[in-house]
């Protein structure tokens, strides 16, 4: 329901115009399809770059290293008084939305301006005594300043650091429709003073999706949420939906709590076989216990639409790459060096493979993983194709967003369920 008009909450300047304000958590907001990410990276270690005072602390206080990073799917919002537009890269494995702010002498180049802060009159730093500041949440470190102002520092899975201020103000949402959200409560956010690792210059920062303290689901008291990405190769904007407008249909599977890691979305995985045509071939090597959570809260299945590709641990890994080269071997098409120690790669062109899938066993529905959710086109080489299945380096099972495409998503979390319904987006 909608609570109220407000004209004179921004400052005129600021171009806002009338503004409507809601109470009701129920919008779907357009996602689209970015392009490959810049290829430099920089190294917090062996930085030239002159540092300012609050991100010389956050170094001491946090370390990281450079990695790769890869495409993904964004949403846009504006930041605060003046409306400041963002592009961010919502991610179900973390919690913590950020954006690139000032002063940043260590960020990664971006074709947006970096976020200035002093031009909202509604920001607010968090202090060392508040709420977000004391709470315990999964990989978000704090600190504090001199002057009581907290830091923070969040770890990526792939080796991505973030640094900065912890901070709140007031976001702004353009639903598919056209229709302008804005919540009565502020959320609280990282405006990031240094990243290490590689990111997108499209993307700005962000959204976290995660079930932990940060996130937006948590801040807004979302109960359902779902997402229906469409394939990297059609380009086409699809949706995100929140609330009453969450679709929450299909088959279904029950979340599983960890407590090292309370805010993933981790299910129940059986086991995992290859398809060929019709024919079923199991991954007898691998141990039953493979995927479960271990008594110290390590290994495990869950969703991460932050990574690109299916990430198994090393026996899993091993056994599908043993009876995979073996299935396609029996179709003439074998294995090849690729410049990506890391890739699987075969000789063949993307239609040559296109009768191989991959069945996930969900507590007691069958996921099957087919064409681009599976396999993607090496475009640096011809009639080359790759495995979307990466060896985990830790014994996490992730089911990464491009095994995730093609199907609507349900994420029901006051029954405590993930749903998956095929469509297409």
């Amino acid at each position: 329901m909608l609570c109220c008009i407000s004209r004179g909450f921004f400052p005129s300047g600021g171009g806002a115009g009338e503004l409507i304000f809601t109470k009701n958590i129920s919008f779907r907001l357009p996602i689209t399809y970015q392009l490959p990410p810049y290829s430099p990276s920089f190294d917090l270690r062996h930085s030239s770059i002159v540092l300012h005072a609050d991100e010389e602390h956050l170094k001491k206080t946090f370390t990281g290293q450079v990695t790769r990073s890869s495409t993904g799917y964004v949403v846009f919002a504006l930041i605060g008084s003046h409306h400041y537009p963002v592009t961010l890269s919502f991610n179900t494995g973390s919690d913590l939305t950020w954006v690139q702010c000032k002063p940043c002498g260590q960020c990664y180049p971006k074709y947006n301006p970096v976020y200035n802060s002093t031009i909202s009159s509604t920001f607010m730093n968090t202090m060392c005594e508040g709420q977000y500041c004391k709470i315990e949440a999964d990989r978000v470190m704090r600190s504090c300043t001199d002057d009581r102002r907290c830091l923070f520092g969040h770890a990526y899975g792939n080796d991505k650091n973030v640094m900065g201020s912890l901070v709140s103000d007031y976001f702004e949402f353009q639903e598919m429709a056209g229709t302008k959200k804005i919540f009565h409560s502020r959320l609280t956010f990282g405006c990031a003073h240094s990243t290490v690792g590689n990111f997108n210059k499209e993307e700005d920062g962000v959204l976290g999706l995660g079930r932990g303290p940060f996130s937006l689901i948590s801040q807004l008291a979302i109960s359902a949420f779902s997402h229906c990405i469409p394939p990297p190769e059609s380009y086409k904007t699809s949706y995100i939906s929140f609330g009453d407008a969450a679709q929450t249909q299909g088959p279904g599977a029950y979340l599983i709590h960890n407590k090292r890691y309370p805010s993933r979305y981790y299910l129940k995985l059986h086991s995992i076989a290859l398809l060929d045509h019709q024919k079923k071939i199991t991954l007898d090597g691998v141990p039953s216990n493979t995927f479960a959570i271990d008594d110290d809260g390590f290994r495990g299945f869950y969703l991460d639409i932050g990574m690109p590709f299916i990430n198994l641990p090393q026996v899993a890994y091993h056994e599908l790459r043993k009876v995979l080269d073996s299935t396609l071997l029996a179709y003439n098409i074998r294995p090849i060096v690729s410049s990506d120690p890391s890739a699987s790669c075969f000789e063949a062109s993307f239609d040559d493979v296109q009768h191989i899938s991959l069945v996930f066993t969900i507590s007691l529905h069958d996921l099957i993983l087919t064409g681009t959710q599976v396999f993607y086109e090496n475009f640096d080489s011809n009639g080359v194709t790759c495995l979307g299945v990466v060896e985990s380096k830790s014994k996490e099972t992730i089911l990464g967003r491009n095994a995730q495409t093609s199907r609507n998503i349900g994420y029901d979390l006051e029954n405590m369920m993930i749903t998956f319904q095929d469509m297409e987006c």
